[in-house]
């Protein structure tokens, strides 16, 4: 048999065919268009998933179903996506939209959760229980495989790790509350604390980097900046990978799992910058010091998020 997977973008749909080790077959992506109602939309993805199975060599009865990962909140349960950032689904019937064009088994995900089932399945996190995926973005994702299945709470929205309060009265969050662990942990965050030092810091390599125009500061600069040794940039660091770790240490203290995929640019920082320093703060953090979390690097990149989804038929 052979699974669909569709990974939903903010900017593309991307479609992988996938057989039953996880190995991608075939891949197709398209720009995803923000103009498009909601049944357009789900009419493209329709057309994606067929023509990866047509270029596959597969007939549409040897596909045993089709998974959709997508941002934002989402019920496999029934089928709705609740909602979603950037996207025109807003309690949207998104299985039924689909099943309309294409009479398939659909299964819809979370994209950090099926981000998490990809490791789990064919990544970094292959084998391991339980095993947690984080992704390091524009805010912070994350989903958990336990045992093969995915932990989803009570109507689909567990694991919103993103949104756990590490800091009381703290920076203002999106969501509504202040002091999210996004807000100091996400890639987002860590380009506004290199933002916020660069004004107290006008001989800066940081400006050079950027070549004085802020709006050009990215993940990486800082890093670059570090590399080079620049101080600012050093302290942004300190602070930046304490956000990271104390999010962390509140998932093994609580979740106790087997491992901890990191993903998104940021965590392809070097070693020795990011990941090094913040493992042994972890370590320093965690209550059981006799059975540690592992703290990886996730393997997949965006192909995690297509395997992911095309395995959520077998894990929820």
């Amino acid at each position: 048999m052979y699974y669909v997977g569709v990974d939903v973008g903010g900017t593309n749909l991307v479609a992988g065919l996938m057989n039953e080790d996880c190995e991608i077959l075939d891949k197709a992506s398209h720009p995803v268009d923000h103009s498009q109602t909601p049944e357009q939309l789900c009419g493209e993805i329709v057309r994606l998933a067929k023509q990866v199975c047509q270029s596959g060599g597969v007939t549409e009865k040897e596909v045993r179903a089709v998974g959709i990962g997508l941002p934002g909140q989402v019920n496999n349960k029934t089928g709705i996506v609740v909602r979603t950032p950037n996207m025109p689904f807003q309690n949207t019937p998104v299985r039924q939209l689909f099943q309309r064009q294409w009479d398939m088994p659909v299964f819809l995900g979370n994209d950090a959760d099926c981000a998490a089932i990809g490791e789990y399945r064919s990544g970094s996190a292959k084998g391991c229980s339980p095993a947690v995926t984080v992704t390091l973005g524009t805010g912070i994702g994350a989903g958990m495989v336990v045992d093969g299945k995915l932990f989803t709470g009570f109507a689909g929205s567990g694991m919103e790790v993103g949104h756990m309060i590490i800091h009381p009265n703290g920076h203002l969050c999106g969501c509504g509350n202040r002091g999210c662990w996004e807000q100091y942990g996400s890639a987002s965050a860590l380009i506004q604390m290199t933002l916020r030092e660069m004004e107290c810091s006008r001989d800066s390599l940081l400006w050079q980097l950027c070549g004085g125009d802020r709006s050009k500061v990215q993940g990486r600069t800082v890093f670059q900046a570090a590399r080079q040794g620049d101080e600012t940039a050093h302290r942004v660091l300190y602070s930046y990978r304490s956000g990271v770790a104390i999010g962390l240490i509140n998932l093994v203290n609580i979740l106790q799992p087997e491992v901890i995929c990191m993903g998104g640019g940021v965590s392809n920082a070097d070693d020795d910058l990011l990941l090094d320093p913040v493992r042994e703060l972890v370590r320093q953090g965690s209550f059981d010091k006799t059975m540690p979390t592992r703290l990886v690097r996730a393997s997949l990149g965006n192909d995690a998020g297509v395997v992911g989804a095309a395995m959520l038929c077998d894990s929820i």
